[in-house]
């Protein structure tokens, strides 16, 4: 009898708790807020470390570009002689392209025409008075049109040399100096890698030669059969490594 005794004794605060929890309004919302809390603790840890990737630390760091840059020659002629009005044109897509192409990252193409016969234009005399009065050359021209995809240049022409220029890539501004720091690694890559789909389409090249012969004398005449032009249309290349400065002293 004394341990049944006992036991309803021990009981009773337990019963007495749950009484107040029960009809104790207060007591009810605190409890569920404290579980609440004590549950979301570890899943917004979860949750964090989830949503926060492995190299964010990284932006907190400096870092250096150390670059390497270069040129591919898609064609190339040194000779090319053209008559009057004659065109000479080039039309390739991407899977043209040389093989090395394929392989680094394209920043830009450029083209490039030269007037051979600039100085020493190839015109033509015959007659008997040539000797005494032979006249003056007249300088040749040439004309160099080119497109790519989605781009067009303007066409140019030229007595001495003229180019085009296409950019893939703008170089990005940094507004921390000599030191990049605020992005994580991949970040800065990306900033340096070009869009190989603008890569993707068809291209034009033309050059047309525009022949021009000096004025006849009266005892010899003049003609000019051709231009000679140099060109060339190049690739260039950057390839870009990110370095994580250790604080050692640099040169510039």
């Amino acid at each position: 009898m004394q341990e049944i005794h006992d036991a309803i004794i021990d009981d009773k605060p337990l019963k007495s708790s749950i009484f107040r929890f029960k009809n104790n309004r207060r007591v009810q919302i605190i409890s569920i807020l404290l579980a609440v809390l004590l549950l979301s603790i570890p899943v917004y840890s979860m949750y964090s470390k989830y949503q926060t990737p492995d190299d964010e630390y990284q932006r907190d760091l400096q870092y250096l570009i150390d670059s390497d840059y270069g040129s591919i020659t898609w064609s190339s002629q040194s000779n090319l002689e053209l008559n009057d009005q004659q065109v000479f044109s080039l039309a390739w897509t991407n899977e043209d392209f040389p093989e090395e192409v394929k392989e680094k990252n394209i920043i830009s193409i450029y083209g490039f025409i030269q007037i051979l016969d600039f100085n020493e234009d190839n015109e033509e005399t015959s007659g008997a008075g040539c000797t005494i009065d032979s006249g003056e050359d007249a300088l040749d021209s040439a004309t160099l049109g080119a497109s790519i995809p989605n781009r067009e240049a303007e066409i140019q022409e030229t007595q001495t040399s003229t180019n085009f220029y296409f950019e893939f890539m703008e170089y990005p501004v940094f507004t921390t100096y000599p030191f990049i720091t605020g992005y994580t690694v991949k970040e800065i890559e990306d900033m340096f890698e070009t869009d190989k789909d603008e890569l993707v389409g068809e291209y034009n090249f033309e050059i047309t030669g525009m022949v021009e012969a000096g004025e006849s004398t009266f005892q010899c005449d003049r003609e000019d059969p051709s231009v000679t032009i140099y060109y060339s249309i190049e690739f260039e290349w950057l390839e870009v490594s990110v370095i994580e400065w250790n604080g050692d002293s640099i040169w510039f």
